[in-house]
């Protein structure tokens, strides 16, 4: 999107215990095509995957409901066709993902994202929304949640719609959040809510639509529950109690020739109003934001513009600003997962160090909600999802059948769910086999 505004042959035994003797059995799996793995972070450890080691088949660590209010969600675009020539892709990227150039209405693409995501953290989707094509794509994404859902129903992963403004009129937004309320929250129980209320974001631009035209028309649409409506641009003159919008996030700075600029004055003074705004009643919650980088110098509207990302620490820099200095963030946005445009992808690229940033994102969030990361040296947990996507996308095209292998790739899920990462990588493979 435009920037408008100041803004990564294993050998194991398996021990079978046998009355009155003990059989050791040794065996070995094949590599792959392609290592869905890259650099010396992402060498496979051995283990099942299993985290704690003593979850019995019914455990899931993944995806488990929490009552934590600190919430991660990531930023993600919607907008892509398949192929490098496809929608979006064909405009310039900075990288290229690992996954190669995949469709945003693919289930498979759907799976892999949520799968991968959820492990390292992140609670769900603000998915960006200004085209038909993009309202198609997230209607398609909550599908592909139901067959998450459908391996593990309690799994707690969220999904919320971010309105682009640009070229947003009153009567548009009108129809668009009635389409909202009526078509969309309706057809999933995993709409993000907050407080019982739905939550809304705005992506904003200049010149059109200000908080409060969005503000009047989410109150007549939702009359019976007015929404949880979120900004990327402070309103310096929200009045008290009003709550015009609920909460306002940051989004990318920075700038300069050199790379160096990556936003940290932008981001003291935001996060300093924001609490000040909180304190005094004029926002209800506090919601951060990171970012590893911005590159726009390949996209066809590009700027020139980038903020170098330093191998990663760049990124640990911005996630400093929300883990430090007693701030009370409830949310942080990640951005983006996906926007390969404008370099600010945190997704797994190709090349050396593709899963670098869900290293960092897997730290961080667990930093931010005091727990434990599920990836920690389970470098299964990378490369599974990226197998799952292989298997899914051969049964979504037809190069496998869907009655034979899509129960295999249900029990894939079902063991990356349970941190079981070895075995569902196994058995993404063996649908990718053919076996």
């Amino acid at each position: 999107m435009l920037l408008l505004k100041i803004k990564q042959n294993t050998h194991y035994l398996f021990i079978l215990f046998i009355p009155l003797f003990l059989s050791i059995v040794s065996c070995s799996t094949s590599a792959v095509d392609e290592e869905p793995c890259v650099g010396d972070e992402c060498n496979k450890s051995g283990g099942d995957g299993d985290g704690d080691g003593d979850g019995g088949d019914s455990d899931f660590y993944i995806g488990v409901p929490s009552t934590t209010s600190n919430k991660v969600y990531m930023h993600y675009l919607s907008w892509f066709g398949e192929g490098s020539t496809g929608n979006h892709w064909k405009d310039g990227t900075a990288n290229e993902p690992l996954i190669g150039y995949y469709s945003s209405k693919s289930w498979a693409t759907h799976l892999y994202h949520i799968l991968l995501s959820s492990a390292v953290g992140v609670d769900g989707a603000i998915i960006n929304v200004r085209t038909s094509y993009d309202e198609e794509a997230f209607g398609l994404f909550i599908e592909s949640l139901k067959r998450v859902q459908a391996v593990y129903p309690e799994f707690d992963y969220s999904v919320a719609i971010s309105y682009d403004d640009q070229d947003m009129t009153v009567s548009l937004a009108k129809a668009k959040m009635t389409d909202l309320k009526n078509n969309v929250i309706t057809s999933t129980t995993k709409y993000l809510h907050r407080d019982g209320s739905p939550v809304i974001f705005i992506w904003d631009y200049e010149g059109y639509l200000s908080s409060q035209d969005y503000r009047d028309v989410a109150n007549e649409v939702f009359a019976e529950k007015s929404p949880i409506l979120l900004k990327n641009e402070l309103d310096l003159d929200a009045v008290p109690n009003q709550f015009v919008m609920n909460s306002i996030y940051p989004w990318v700075q920075g700038f300069e020739e050199d790379g160096s600029n990556w936003g940290e004055v932008y981001l003291d003074w935001f996060y300093n109003t924001a609490v000040d705004f909180k304190i005094n009643s004029k926002m209800q919650f506090v919601t951060g934001a990171v970012w590893a980088g911005f590159d726009d110098r390949n996209a066809s509207w590009g700027q020139n513009r980038w903020i170098d990302r330093k191998e990663g620490a760049l990124y640990n820099d911005v996630w400093s600003k929300v883990n430090t200095g007693g701030k009370d963030i409830d949310w942080v946005i990640l951005e983006t997962w996906n926007d390969f445009n404008e370099g600010t992808e945190l997704e797994p690229i190709t090349g050396n160090g593709g899963y670098k940033y869900m290293d960092l994102t897997a730290t961080n969030i667990a930093t931010f909600k005091s727990t434990d990361s599920n990836i920690d040296a389970e470098k299964y947990m990378f490369g599974a999802p990226v197998q799952i996507y292989k298997a899914a996308k051969l049964i979504e095209n037809g190069n496998r059948n869907y009655n034979t292998f899509y129960p295999k790739l249900e029990l894939a899920i079902e063991k990356f769910l349970q941190k079981k990462g070895e075995e569902s990588f196994n058995l993404a493979e063996e649908i990718i086999d053919n076996k």
